[in-house]
């Protein structure tokens, strides 16, 4: 179940990595304030690689056992 969850979240930050650059979030994250908008949507695709990367690994360890 959770790496489903964690699939979802890789996608979602795959299709719109601008997501959390709005509102609230901008105003506490340093890292959203002072990096540039290319580098922040390559982090986050990073992020979202990563955590489809992982959730696969769960599910199919999940299938497995």
């Amino acid at each position: 179940m959770l790496g489903l969850v964690l699939i979802a979240a890789g996608v979602s930050y795959l299709l719109n990595p601008m997501m959390f650059r709005r509102g609230i979030w901008l105003k506490w994250d340093i890292v959203m304030r002072d990096w540039s908008d290319d580098n922040f949507i390559r982090c986050m695709r990073i992020m979202g690689t990563i955590l489809i990367v992982f959730g696969l690994g769960l599910t199919i360890r999940a299938t497995l056992h």
